[in-house]
């Protein structure tokens, strides 16, 4: 009977061999549950130690990617789809479907839902080594959280005589610093989906062309489209993952990007050859 390290070091020679395949043109197969998603197909073999094995990753992860432990599910389902219903409603809002008088029945989707949640799957996602979804979801927990409380405060007057003028300027202060946080978010994104790729540069345009509008310099309709969009975005990333856990393969199209960059180096190489 082979050991434990018997088995991992036959699971990592298998890998290699899968790799080096890749790299010549074949192994398309073996390697397709990698392709499209972030779900459980990212760690080969997780199971061997219970834990997962940072030894039996696929060799195209992004090295923040290879050391993921599955202690606590995958958070980032829930991370990604409490961050999009908040920005869909606030989009439904800003672009005017809805009054703007409705504005503070955010606030409980946006303290349960939205906050709370995502704060919740941060944590998880530290647990799991996973580093991104940790800042990202606690962050933007924090944000609905502190939003809600900006409408609650507000409406029951706990900030005193201000105005709504200034509310607005606090509130784009705010954005402020998350258009920041965002920036580095969204450099760090291109190292792993496509689709989350998409979803940070929207969260960015969203950010900042709603403090914007706050500072009065536009109209709200451009960030609340932007929201919509981030939505739908996130919605799908969503997706990607639980359906790839579901039915235990990848069924939205959501590649990782380093197999992008993998692709177009072929293709220069391709093109230059000819």
């Amino acid at each position: 009977m082979q050991t434990e390290a018997q088995v991992a070091d036959s699971a990592l020679t298998n890998i290699r061999k899968r790799n080096t395949d890749e790299e010549s043109g074949g192994g398309e197969e073996a390697r397709k549950e990698t392709t499209y998603g972030l779900g459980g197909a990212y760690m080969d073999m997780a199971g061997v130690n219970g834990h997962g094995n940072p030894h039996l990753q696929h060799a195209n992860l992004p090295p923040a990617m290879r050391h993921f432990r599955n202690v606590a599910g995958k958070p980032a389902i829930l991370a990604l789809s409490a961050f999009s219903t908040g920005a869909c409603f606030l989009g439904i809002v800003n672009v005017g479907l809805i009054s703007s008088e409705l504005l503070p029945t955010v606030a409980p989707p946006a303290f349960f839902y939205s906050g709370f949640c995502q704060i919740v799957a941060g944590i998880l996602a530290f647990a799991n080594n996973d580093n991104f979804t940790g800042v990202a979801a606690s962050s933007y927990g924090a944000f609905y959280l502190a939003f809600g409380a900006y409408m609650v405060f507000w409406t029951q007057g706990f900030f005193g005589p201000i105005s709504i003028i200034q509310l607005q300027h606090g509130l784009g202060a705010m954005l402020f610093g998350y258009i920041i946080f965002n920036t580095y978010i969204y450099i760090a994104s291109f190292m792993l989906t496509l689709g989350l790729m998409i979803m940070f540069f929207f969260v960015e345009m969203s950010l900042i062309l709603s403090m914007a509008s706050l500072y009065g310099k536009i109209s709200t309709v451009p960030g609340g489209v932007f929201s919509i969009l981030l939505a739908a975005t996130g919605w799908y990333n969503a997706a990607t993952i639980l359906f790839e856990d579901m039915f235990g393969r990848p069924i939205l199209f959501n590649p990782l990007m380093t197999d992008i960059y993998m692709w177009l180096k072929g293709r220069r190489r391709t093109m230059s050859s000819t």
